[in-house]
């Protein structure tokens, strides 16, 4: 599953801050590349303006720099441009930004709920989405009053 970040808006900086302090966007895509190695996935950040210090992108991570465009319309556009955009999660804290990427067909999710997806574990997962399924089915059985031992 593709992961799309909203960059500045994750590290809380402005892109002239970030740029005279370029050791909080490191430290953010070095957290990024630890996740992709250790979940998978194909992880892409968008930041505001130009690179302001061209180097290689951490492993697992590939970086855009929006300009002269801001990264919102960057993400939307892109959205708009590729066939599969139901496949796409935005992660961004940016709620107006998540509803017009919801618009436009993606899923969202704001940065704790995937630092917490991620810091789960695979297994947790699947007990936590096995307890849900059943849970559900159970629901639907009340809900259609339904008998289990003859449905």
């Amino acid at each position: 599953m593709p992961y799309w970040f909203d960059g500045n808006n994750l590290i809380g900086q402005s892109a002239a801050a970030a740029k005279a302090n370029p050791m909080i966007r490191r430290a953010f895509l070095s957290t990024l590349s630890s996740y992709q190695a250790s979940r998978g996935g194909k992880f892409l950040v968008y930041f505001d303006g130009d690179d302001p210090e061209p180097r290689k992108s951490p492993p697992g991570v590939a970086v855009r720099y929006s300009s002269p465009l801001s990264t919102d319309e960057a993400i939307l556009r892109h959205l708009n441009e590729i066939q599969c955009s139901s496949e796409v999660i935005v992660v961004t804290n940016d709620r107006e930004l998540m509803a017009r990427c919801r618009n436009s067909g993606a899923s969202t999710i704001s940065w704790s709920e995937f630092d917490s997806k991620m810091k789960t574990s695979p297994a947790r997962r699947k007990r936590e989405k096995d307890l849900q399924d059943r849970v559900d089915v159970e629901d639907w059985i009340k809900y259609f009053g339904l008998n289990k031992t003859n449905s």
